[in-house]
C-alpha cells in the first residue's frame, strides 16, 4: 500500500484513506460527505422545517409570520412561498373587514337621519 504525506501535519498516511488518522484532514477531497438534508432553496444544512408545509431549511430561508389559531395565535416559522401566501390572506382579511366596517357604518348613518 503507498503512503504519502499529509499535506496538514506531514505525517506518513495510505493513499486509501479518507482523511489523515492523526489531524483528520480530509485526503480525498473529490468526494462528498453526506451531512444530512439540504435547504430547499439553497445548498446549506436544513435545520428546520416550515411549519405550515414541513419544506426543510436553512434559517436564513424562513421568516416569521403571526398566525391567529382559535382564542390567540402565535408566531411561526414559513418557508418564503407560504408566508406570501400568508400574507395575501391577511391582506384579504383588512380589506374585507374594512368593507364590512363601512358598510355598518353607513347603516348605522343612515338610521339616524
Amino acid at each position: 500500500m503507498p503512503l504519502i504525506s499529509c499535506p496538514e501535519c506531514g505525517r506518513q498516511i495510505s493513499t486509501q484513506a479518507e482523511a489523515c488518522p492523526q489531524c483528520g484532514h480530509p485526503n480525498q477531497p473529490g468526494k462528498q460527505f453526506s451531512a444530512g438534508p439540504r435547504c430547499y432553496a439553497c445548498s446549506a444544512a436544513a435545520t428546520t422545517r416550515c411549519q405550515s408545509c414541513g419544506k426543510l431549511s436553512c434559517a436564513v430561508h424562513l421568516q416569521s409570520i403571526y398566525v391567529s389559531h382559535g382564542h390567540g395565535g402565535a408566531y411561526e416559522l414559513r418557508c418564503e412561498s407560504c408566508h406570501s401566501t400568508a400574507m395575501v390572506w391577511k391582506v384579504v382579511g383588512w380589506i374585507v373587514g374594512a368593507i364590512v366596517l363601512f358598510f355598518v357604518l353607513m347603516f348605522f348613518f343612515g338610521m339616524m337621519q
